[in-house]
């Protein structure tokens, strides 16, 4: 006999709707920055098979006749399909043609979440393993407690082991403490909340296995979980699209894991004002904490841009000993095996100081094919300095003081299965960081590792002059300034049409009258090659990085042609943008 046991995590009256934001959902998750970096070639998610499972509220299907799904294949897997309004918004985040993070999408498989649990997909809680599927990524928005959470989650957690399924499942909605299991309680999974806190949140329950795991482990922008965590799994699907198509990655199996791609989407989050993993901030244990993630927003909030960015950087392969270890890009990852007693290490040299530094450890959870029992080792996480003449030398405690303004060098948590590293304000030096896994019974051990060293945002500075049809040109960098990544451009918007211009740079800020506007760049100057500005007055300039400008500062200004101005120069001045080049 089937058991309902499901029901949704929104209200009715928030199916057709977003909350009210000063920014587009496109703009907070990162994906419009991503698609400004990349233009034609950013990800969409094509070719990525999704699945859909939905409570039943007198329907659960996505209404297929809806534009935001024309030229999509939807398979109804289990009986009696009905649309709803529900089935049909969690759609449109995620794979909807405008209103979504992944639109390229156009295969869809669709549950009704009792059937799915169980004869569709899990088949209960029963020894019958869950069902072959040739999807890549569930979304979950429902919740669920009823008969058997545990027997569940330890078949879905076997699932994703044995097929490579990436998982994101809802909190339920309303501040307080967690409630039920279903399936946020998963250990190879993502549990979701919204960027506004509203959600459920803290440990895990008492009667699941290894109580006290914090969750949610990301949060997105929407006005209920139901569809905050549809973006989240498109975030997941625009990196599975990326390990399978970009040729650094394309070889490489490990970049569309679901523990790589967990601990890349954590570690891309933006930590917002106010994040804390609550770690010690003064005296002998200032830095270390052991409990990884903020408590209400695990590790905040969904940035497509970033994540994609660390994925694209490749792995990056452990070394046995801290000796050993050789400089890592600073937005990189790593599938480390691990085996009792030992430690996994990378080196990074930080050639100028770093605003934020995020590393992510993350490892899934073995379930025993009859599902009566489970293992896991515990890891920790640390950064270690490397001084000249000293060696290695802890960070932990007033030895820190120097070197990091705020935030966790070590994460320690004895019961989750992530550990997390987010640091503010890291002084230029050589760092090492140690992936360290305690003796225990157990054999080798998979585990993802992510990183990102942030270089200092691009400053934009001084005023530009007002040209002769009234605007004042704007200069305005795009990409990152990272020469590993080189995807860097400067843009001139409200400049004089179809007139030449040049950019030119220097190395320090300046303020000086300059033919009727101000000269923001101090001599000496270096001109780049002369432009067009297009018929709206705009003009890109991609900038090539290479290894000698790690660790520069340039400061651009943009110079052009105006030779209607009522002042008499014919010249035209943008305002100036300061650039710090990282590795």
């Amino acid at each position: 006999m089937q058991r309902s046991i499901v029901a949704l995590v929104a209200s009715a009256s928030l199916f057709a709707s977003s909350p009210a934001l000063a920014q587009s959902v496109q703009d907070l998750t990162g994906l419009t920055a991503l698609k400004d970096r990349l233009g034609a070639s950013a990800p969409t998610g094509a070719g990525v098979p999704l699945g859909q499972v939905e409570a039943n509220a007198g329907g659960w299907t996505p209404d297929t006749t809806n534009p935001e799904f024309a030229g999509k294949t939807f398979t109804f897997k289990s009986p009696s399909p009905a649309p709803s309004g529900h089935a049909t918004y969690v759609g449109q985040r995620w794979y909807g043609n405008t209103s979504s993070l992944a639109p390229g999408v156009t295969t869809i498989d669709c549950w009704d979440a009792n059937g799915w649990l169980n004869n569709g997909f899990v088949n209960g809680t029963t020894a019958t393993p869950p069902d072959l599927v040739t999807v890549k990524i569930f979304n979950n928005s429902w919740i669920g407690g009823g008969f058997g959470p545990n027997k569940l989650l330890r078949k879905v957690d076997y699932a994703v082991n044995v097929q490579g399924l990436i998982f994101c499942n809802g909190v339920n909605n309303g501040a307080g403490a967690l409630d039920v299991a279903l399936l946020s309680h998963m250990f190879n999974g993502l549990a979701v909340g919204r960027s506004d806190g509203q959600h459920r949140s803290g440990g895990t329950l008492a009667a699941i296995d290894q109580p006290g795991r914090m969750k949610p482990e990301i949060v997105a922008p929407e006005g209920a979980t139901s569809f905050s965590t549809p973006l989240v799994a498109g975030g997941a699907t625009l990196l599975v699209e990326t390990a399978r198509t970009l040729p650094a990655l394309a070889s490489n199996p490990d970049a569309e894991r679901p523990d790589v791609v967990r601990a890349v989407l954590m570690t891309g989050a933006e930590h917002r004002a106010g994040w804390t993993n609550n770690p010690a901030t003064s005296g002998p244990t200032r830095g270390s904490t052991a409990t990884p993630l903020d408590a209400v927003f695990g590790a905040d909030e969904l940035d497509v841009d970033h994540a994609h960015w660390i994925l694209a950087g490749a792995e990056q392969a452990p070394a046995s000993s801290a000796g050993a270890a050789t400089d890592a890009p600073h937005g990189a990852w790593s599938l480390a095996s691990t085996t009792p007693g030992s430690s996994a290490w990378w080196a990074f040299h930080v050639e100028s100081d770093k605003p934020i530094v995020s590393v992510l450890a993350a490892w899934n959870r073995d379930v025993a094919l009859d599902f009566n029992s489970w293992t896991m080792p515990d890891h920790d996480l640390e950064l270690w300095r490397v001084a000249s003449g000293t060696g290695q030398t802890t960070l932990v405690g007033d030895a820190g003081l120097p070197y990091f303004a705020g935030g966790n060098v070590q994460s320690v948590s004895a019961v989750d299965n992530l550990e997390h590293l987010y640091l503010t304000d890291l002084v230029a030096g050589d760092y090492l960081l140690e992936l360290r896994r305690p003796n225990d019974s157990l054999g080798a051990w998979n585990v993802a590792v992510a990183w990102e060293f942030q270089c200092v945002t691009p400053l934009e500075y001084c005023v530009g002059k007002t040209t002769s049809l009234g605007q004042v040109p704007d200069l305005s960098a795009h990409g990152f300034s990272n020469v590993s990544a080189n995807q860097f451009e400067l843009r001139v918007k409200n400049g004089v049409p179809n007139k030449t211009g040049v950019v030119f740079w220097g190395t320090q800020q300046n303020n000086a009258p300059f033919l009727g506007g101000t000269l923001c760049v101090k001599l000496p100057i270096v001109r780049l090659p002369v432009v067009t500005l297009d018929a709206n007055g705009a003009v890109t300039v991609p900038l090539p990085l290479d290894p000698t400008m790690v660790g520069a500062k340039r400061d651009f200004q943009f110079w052009f042609r105006d030779p209607s101005h009522p002042d008499g120069t014919g010249v035209g001045l943008s305002d100036a943008v300061e650039v710090q080049f990282c590795f």
